[in-house]
């Protein structure tokens, strides 16, 4: 098995040096913005040093769509309570046939365009212009595997993230759901009952379903639209580990004898994955020709509750190859790894696994951050310096399995 040590010290320095040049040059990463294309060209800069071949492909996103669709739906989901309101008093029967057709179309959009990262909705939104970036290092000899690390540009949106953190979008997504399903089955009972005027029952549960407005008008305003978090855990900090790894790697003159490594860099993630689907689309075929892994990267910020993410909210599943690969070399380096699923929403390495290609996302795990992160206070001091030495070394000891 040809091998090499974990990343080096200067290397470790040159990704907290890369991060504060993208902070500087870079106000605001968001998709298609021009922030986000001076944080790429640096990146395709210093990635055509170290790499065999770089690429660049141009695609169209719509950023903003999923937050408009979300802030659509809170405001249905209020209308239908109102509509509900107005039935318990006066025994009318349409209002409530709308409200629960409304009701359906309320779930179905939401698990359409937040479990299965759909795209119909996204005309709501103009269309913005982001890139991809992928950079190789060919192996010495014949490749007989292909390793993609990925990591992506742009930042979200800012979270109001009140107390809860960034836990409080998942508390306010369940709370809707919940309201939502409530409000469907009392409306079903109410038909069934015959649709009677001023019922006790009924008036009962008109008060506990207007006990979920609250939530909705939360969830409406949980997404600040003109602030962008700084992107330093989620995009900026793994992109420049996986710079960082490609520039060691082309310094020591290393290559691996049989593995091909590739670093991808995607624009306008948090537009419905845009960047990670445009580049399946394009690259599915051609990177069919030898076995593939996607290891994506999902937010850093400490390599002492790092998790392998291995399913997402919508039943998409990672592999199990690739998760026990990358607990193997965790364990071989002794870092903490545990399984982790996404409860709700898409998760880095979903667009790959469609594809059928090996893929799981690596991270710190969801429940950390939601304890110590929100979006903005994302400083390049909340990223521990042991976590991008950790997380460097930890990638390397899963290339050199594959090199095996």
């Amino acid at each position: 098995m040809t091998t090499v040590p974990g990343l080096q010290e200067k290397n470790t320095d040159y990704v907290l040096e890369t991060a504060e040049k993208i902070l500087l040059s870079a106000k605001e990463l968001k998709a298609g913005s021009p922030g986000e294309a001076k944080a790429q060209s640096l990146f395709l800069g210093e990635l055509s040093k170290y790499c065999d071949e770089t690429a660049e492909q141009s695609f169209t996103a719509h950023p903003g769509a999923g937050t408009l669709t979300q802030k659509l739906l809170c405001v249905l989901l209020i209308f239908c309570v109102l509509l509900y309101s107005v039935c318990t008093k006066s025994g009318y029967v349409v209002p409530v046939v709308v409200s629960l057709l409304l009701s359906i179309v309320i779930f179905c959009i939401f698990a359409y365009k937040f479990f299965f990262d759909g795209t119909r909705l996204n005309i709501l939104k103009p269309k913005k212009t982001s890139r991809n970036i992928l950079a190789k290092r060919q192996a010495r000899g014949e490749a007989e595997t292909r390793v993609v690390l990925t990591a992506h540009i742009d930042s979200p949106r800012g979270i109001r993230s009140y107390i809860f953190g960034n836990r409080w979008p998942f508390i306010l997504s369940i709370c809707s759901i919940a309201g939502n399903t409530f409000l469907f089955c009392t409306q079903l009972l109410y038909l069934f009952a015959g649709a009677p005027a001023n019922s006790r029952l009924f008036l009962i549960l008109r008060v506990i379903a207007f006990a979920f407005i609250p939530f909705y008008v939360l969830a409406f305003l949980a997404v600040n639209t003109k602030t962008y978090a700084s992107g330093v855990s989620s995009s900026i900090i793994p992109s420049s580990i996986l710079t960082a790894l490609m520039k060691q790697f082309s310094e020591s003159n290393f290559r691996y004898e049989k593995t091909e490594v590739c670093c991808l860099l995607t624009g306008a993630e948090y537009s419905s994955r845009a960047g990670a689907y445009a580049f399946i689309k394009k690259y599915r075929r051609l990177f069919s020709d030898i076995p593939t892994v996607f290891i994506p990267l999902e937010e850093l910020t400490t390599s002492e509750k790092l998790s392998v993410f291995f399913k997402d909210g919508g039943g998409t599943k990672g592999s199990p190859q690739v998760a026990s690969v990358i607990a193997q070399a965790a364990e071989n380096l002794e870092i903490p790894l545990k399984k982790e699923s996404e409860l709700l929403g898409s998760s880095a390495f979903t667009p790959f696994a469609k594809a059928n290609f090996h893929a799981c996302s690596l991270g710190t795990s969801k429940k950390h951050i939601s304890k110590s992160v929100s979006p903005a206070s994302d400083k390049i001091t909340a990223v521990r310096r042991k976590a991008i030495s950790d997380i460097g070394a930890l990638l390397i000891e899963t290339l050199n399995y594959y090199d095996s």
